[in-house]
C-alpha cells in the first residue's frame, strides 16, 4: 500500500479544452465516491438513526470550492518531435495515478500531434483539487500540493462562478496553502472547529471534488488520531473512513455541527482509489498555519537547534531511563538555543512546558508551536536523573538540518565538541 496525495488529476490538455470535458473524462474512469450504510446517533445508541446529514450539508456546501491550478508547460509539450517522449512526460505529469486509469486518460487525451503530423497547440498540466472559504472577503484554504508549479490558479464557487485566485502563502511542511479571490460580494464561509475534542468514532462529513465531480459528499467516522505517515516532522493526521479520492485534496472534513475539523490531504491505498483510509490535517494544527499565511505570507516556527532520534528499549536501558519515552538528542547545533541552554548529545527530552514527550514525534510539534523569543521549560534525562533546562526559542531557519550541520562544522574548526554519550546521527533524524 502507498500513501497518495489526493489530486483529482494532473493531466496535459490544450488550453482551449473546456473544464467540462476534463471532468467528463475523469468521471468515466472514476470509482464510486459515496460511502453507503445507515448512520446512527452516538448519543441515541445503536439502532437510533440520524434523520439526515442534509441540513449540515446545505449549510456548509456554499463555502466548499473547486480549485484548478494550471501548471507550467512541460518540456514534452513544447517538443514538436517525439510522441514517445511526450507519452513519458504525460506519465510524469500524471504521477501517482494507477496504471489502469492512467492508460484510459492517455487514450482520451493523446499526445500533441495530429495524424497529419502537424503540431497541435501547446498543452499544459492542470491540477484539480478542493478548498473551502474561511473568510467572507475571499480567503480559501487548500493543500499545498494542489498548487505545485502553478502559473495560474482559479476557484469555482458553488454557484459555478469562476474567480482568478492569488496565492497568499504556502507551507510545504504541513501541505497547506492559502488563496485569495476578489468577489463583488461577501462569500459564504465556514468556521474552524476544535479537532482536539473530536473522538475516535465521531461522525464526520468530507466534501470535495473527487475526479472533478464537484459538490460530492461522503460520510464516515474518525478512525484514528495522531497518525504519523512519515511525510514530514509535523505529521499528526486524523484518520477518516469517509470515502476520499483524488480531487478531495484541500477539501474540508466537517463535524455534525458544520465546523471544519480537518483538511483532507492524503489516502492510503493499494491502487490510488478509496479503500476507506483517508487522512486529514487537524483543524487545530491547520488554523494557526493559515493565520500566519494570511498575516505574513509564510510560517515562522520555533527552533531549538537539535537533531533527535527515537528512544529504543536498548537506549533507555543503557541510559538508566525507567521507561521507553521521550526523544533522544542525537546532535546539538553549535550556537543554537539548545547549545546556549546546556543541552548535550545523549540527553533524552522528557517534557516541554509541562507536556510529556511520549514519543519522538511529539517534540517537533511542540517546539514548532512555541512563541519565538520566549523561554521554554524543558526537562531532560541525563546521568540517571532529570534535569531542567531553559532555552530561548528562536525562529527556525529555512533548512534547519543544513543549518545545524553548518554550525557544527564551523564550531569543529575551533574546538572538539564534548558529548555525554556517543550517539550516531541518522540521515532521517529530524532537526528541530
Amino acid at each position: 500500500m502507498k500513501v497518495f496525495p489526493m489530486l483529482a488529476s494532473s493531466l496535459r490538455r490544450p488550453y482551449r479544452t473546456g473544464f467540462a470535458a476534463l471532468s467528463l473524462g475523469l468521471a468515466v474512469a472514476a470509482m464510486g465516491c459515496t460511502q453507503g450504510g445507515s448512520p446512527y446517533s452516538a448519543s441515541g445508541g445503536a439502532g437510533v438513526p440520524v434523520p439526515s446529514f442534509a441540513p449540515v450539508v446545505q449549510e456548509v456546501m456554499p463555502a466548499v470550492v473547486n480549485v484548478s491550478a494550471i501548471q507550467r508547460v512541460s518540456k514534452a509539450a513544447a517538443d514538436p518531435q517525439g510522441s514517445q517522449s511526450g507519452r513519458n512526460e504525460d506519465r510524469v505529469a500524471l504521477r501517482g495515478i494507477p496504471p489502469s486509469i492512467l492508460e484510459e486518460l492517455l487514450r482520451r487525451f493523446p499526445d500533441s500531434r495530429d495524424r497529419g503530423g502537424t503540431s497541435a497547440p501547446k498543452v499544459a498540466s492542470v491540477a484539480l483539487g478542493s478548498g473551502f472559504i474561511v473568510d467572507p472577503s475571499g480567503y480559501v484554504v487548500t493543500d499545498n500540493h494542489v498548487l505545485e508549479d502553478a502559473e495560474r490558479v482559479s476557484v469555482v464557487v458553488s454557484d459555478t462562478t469562476e474567480y482568478p485566485a492569488r496565492i497568499v502563502g504556502r507551507d510545504p511542511l504541513t501541505d497547506l496553502a492559502l488563496l485569495k479571490v476578489d468577489a463583488p460580494r461577501p462569500l459564504s464561509f465556514v468556521h474552524w472547529g476544535d479537532s482536539d475534542t473530536t473522538r475516535v468514532g465521531d461522525w464526520v462529513l468530507a466534501i470535495g471534488n473527487p475526479f472533478g465531480l464537484d459538490n460530492t459528499v461522503s460520510s464516515g467516522i474518525i478512525s484514528g488520531r495522531g497518525r504519523d505517515l512519515h511525510t514530514g516532522p509535523y505529521d499528526d493526521f486524523l484518520q477518516i473512513d469517509a470515502a476520499m479520492n483524488r480531487g478531495n485534496s484541500g477539501g474540508p472534513t466537517f463535524d455534525l455541527r458544520g465546523d471544519v475539523i480537518g483538511v483532507n490531504t492524503a489516502i492510503y491505498s493499494p491502487n490510488g482509489g478509496s479503500v476507506g483510509i483517508g487522512f486529514a490535517i487537524p483543524a487545530n494544527r491547520a488554523k494557526p498555519v493559515v493565520e500566519q499565511l494570511k498575516t505574513y505570507g509564510r510560517v515562522a516556527r520555533g527552533w531549538l537547534g537539535v537533531q533527535i532520534r527515537e528512544v529504543t528499549p536498548e537506549i533507555a536501558q543503557s541510559l538508566g531511563l525507567p521507561r521507553v519515552t521521550g526523544a533522544l538528542v542525537a546532535e546539538v547545533g553549535a550556537g543554537s538555543p539548545a547549545a546556549a541552554a546546556g543541552f548535550a548529545q545523549g540527553d533524552i527530552v522528557l517534557s516541554a512546558n509541562g507536556q510529556d514527550i511520549r514519543r519522538m514525534h511529539d517534540l517537533p510539534l511542540m517546539i514548532a508551536e512555541m512563541p519565538i523569543g520566549q523561554m521554554a521549560a524543558i526537562t531532560v534525562w541525563r546521568g540517571n536523573s532529570a534535569l531542567s533546562l531553559r532555552p530561548v526559542i528562536s525562529e527556525m531557519p529555512a533548512d534547519p538540518t543544513t543549518e545545524l550541520f553548518r554550525r557544527g562544522k564551523a564550531q569543529s574548526r575551533h574546538s572538539e565538541q564534548k558529548t555525554t554519550a556517543p550517539v550516531s546521527v541518522s540521515a532521517s533524524a529530524p532537526g528541530i
